[in-house]
């Protein structure tokens, strides 16, 4: 199969667009429209066959993450999704597996309201990156550098979920899972980021980012950006009740403190947005949980209390690159 009909075959799928689409797939460059007052956001992630993804992850559930994980840093900035474009690199072209990639690829289009708008295809080991482009109000995107004196911190949905779930993924190839078990894999499996929730807190919020590198990682930049510290309570911290079950408490925080790829979302905002923020995230079902508070210290300085007394995480976070 030529490139081009791969391309039609696999990636020219119906999707909804909005009105800011104004040329997608079949030119040499998608076309969009950018509303008056509005300002463009971008963002690129490359996910890598055997690091960011097991080689024998159903490709339906891979297109589904690739896609969850740029969405994601939408989120953080409070932008409404314009479109995506996607670039790939295969082995081989095996048909099956293209069509249960497309299908993933498609239901994520669908559920992120975010059309395919172009992209490239190649020969190479399995590689996929996809470039999401998004629009904010003017000058009014949560940015990790403007957290402010006294600010909330708060967390949406759970944290800690997909680090435990890794442990899984091999157990899942040979026996049944138990149904926590299952639901942790599935937080693996497919991300959901608060999108919908995003654009409305973009209003309410000072500063944000999405947990992707863990909770601690991913505070520690909007710390050092916005020039703070901060206090965070563990007894606060977002737990699901699935995560205790299968792996008891103490391990529980370790995951949701250093875990990462959970693609939920750490954000500031000023103690009178508390019911403002409660009452956005029951319109939009989303959980949020109110975890410590920013404070004018050393700049980057985080402390970790339980029951008033100082913790120590035992976990080591995500790096990119080690030594």
């Amino acid at each position: 199969m030529k490139e081009f009909e791969l391309i039609k075959e696999y990636f020219s799928f119906s999707q909804s667009t909005s009105g800011t689409v104004v040329e997608g797939i079949g030119d040499d460059c998608a076309v969009l429209s950018v509303p008056d007052k509005r300002q463009l956001v971008t963002s690129v992630d490359t996910l890598v066959d055997g690091v960011h993804f097991f080689s024998d992850t159903a490709p339906a559930d891979i297109a589904y993450k690739s896609l969850a994980v740029n969405v994601s840093d939408l989120a953080a900035m409070g932008a409404k999704p314009l479109g995506f474009t996607l670039a790939i690199a295969l082995p081989k072209v095996d048909e099956a597996w293209l069509k249960a990639f497309s299908s993933g690829l498609q239901q994520a289009s669908n559920d992120f309201a975010i059309p395919l708008i172009g992209g490239d295809t190649t020969q190479g080991p399995l590689t996929i990156t996809v470039n999401v482009l998004g629009s904010v109000k003017a000058d009014k995107a949560m940015l990790r550098k403007s957290a402010q004196l006294d600010d909330d911190i708060w967390v949406t949905g759970h944290v800690g979920d997909a680090a435990a779930a890794l442990g899984l993924y091999e157990k899942a190839q040979s026996s049944d899972l138990n149904e926590a078990e299952s639901y942790l894999l599935q937080r693996l499996l497919r991300p959901n980021p608060p999108i919908t929730f995003a654009k409305k807190l973009a209003k309410l919020a000072h500063s944000a980012i999405d947990i992707s590198d863990g909770l601690l990682a991913d505070l520690g930049h909007i710390l050092e950006q916005s020039r703070c510290s901060a206090k965070i309570k563990i007894g606060s911290l977002p737990l699901s009740e699935q995560l205790i079950q299968c792996v008891g408490l103490e391990q529980a925080r370790e995951y949701a403190l250093n875990g990462g790829d959970d693609y939920e979302l750490c954000f500031t905002a000023k103690h009178s947005m508390r019911n403002k923020i409660l009452n956005l995230a029951e319109d939009f079902k989303v959980n949020v949980h109110r975890i410590g508070t920013i404070m004018d210290e050393e700049k980057g300085n985080l402390q970790l209390v339980l029951n008033g007394k100082p913790y120590q995480s035992k976990r080591p976070g995500w790096q990119h690159f080690s030594e």
